[in-house]
Parts: C-alpha cells; sequence; structure tokens
C-alpha cells in the first residue's frame, strides 16, 4: 500500500520515486497550463466587478507557480537519475531514518497547529462574516473526516 512506503521500517526504492515525482509533476505541470488558459478565460466568465480584477490575476499567478515548480521538479529528479553520485547521496539523505523521523514529526506538527489555528479562525469569524464562519467550519469537519479515515486505515495495516 502507497501508505506503508511513509513509515521508517520499510524500504525505499529511490529511483521508482524519482520516477514517480516525475510523472506527479507532468500532471502538475499540465494542470498549470490548464490554470493559465482559465486565467485568460476568467474575464470572459460570469464576474461580478470586484471579481475581474483579482481572480485572472489569481490564477495567472497560481498556474505559473505549478508550472514552474513542476518544471524544477522534473529536471532535479532527472539530474538525479542521470548522475550515479548525486543519486547515491540524495538516496542517503531521503533515506536516513532520521531525516525521514523529522518528515514524519513536521507532518504531524504541521496538523495540530493547522487545528489550532482554524479554531482560532473560526472563533474570530464568528464577529465578521457567517460566511466566513461557515467555510472554516466546513473545513475543519474535512480536515477531522480525513484525519479519521487514515488514522482507521493505518490501524488495519500497521
Amino acid at each position: 500500500m502507497l501508505l506503508n512506503n511513509l513509515f521508517i521500517d520499510n524500504p525505499i526504492n529511490f529511483e521508482k520515486r524519482c520516477k514517480t515525482r516525475i510523472i506527479a509533476s507532468c500532471l502538475l505541470l499540465v494542470l498549470g497550463a490548464v490554470t493559465i488558459a482559465l486565467s485568460f478565460l476568467a474575464g470572459d466568465l460570469y464576474m461580478t466587478a470586484d471579481h475581474y480584477d483579482f481572480i485572472p490575476g489569481f490564477y495567472m499567478g497560481t498556474g505559473f507557480g505549478l508550472l514552474f515548480a513542476a518544471i524544477a521538479t522534473i529536471i532535479k529528479n532527472v539530474r538525479y537519475l542521470k548522475k550515479p553520485d548525486l543519486k547515491k547521496e540524495r538516496e542517503i539523505y531521503e533515506t536516513d531514518e532520521r531525516n525521514r523521523m523529522l518528515g514524519l514529526r513536521s507532518w504531524a506538527y504541521a496538523g495540530y497547529a493547522m487545528l489550532f489555528i482554524l479554531y482560532i479562525g473560526i472563533l474570530v469569524s464568528g464577529f465578521i462574516s457567517i460566511i466566513i464562519l461557515k467555510t472554516l467550519l466546513v473545513i475543519l469537519a474535512v480536515y477531522v473526516l480525513v484525519l479519521f479515515i487514515f488514522r482507521m486505515i493505518l490501524q488495519k495495516t500497521m
């Protein structure tokens, strides 16, 4: 299972990981190009006057961000696959148990911080806008649901 590759006791096939990153980056590249195309269409689609200035620029910036990040990731991983010394150095870095544990803990602490920030946002947004409050409540509910689902999956696989 894909989730099993995240944990320390499982070996990592670095070459396969690089190829997976290249494929995922190609998908992000296409998504970035589609987002850039949407930025040109955004002015023609239904929009209120206050959204007209913001949305095309937002889509353009997001699209180019995805595009350039995907290109950089593809170039980096192709270099890892073509240069054995660079590949070995990066493989050692990524398979090091300490680095993997730091990554897992970072994700966990970021998740805790996100729950706390969402809670603070919910408290504050009640004084600002009921729409923002409801939106943050939905985000919190989805976040907790995803957390619960992954916990159930991991309990069965570990």
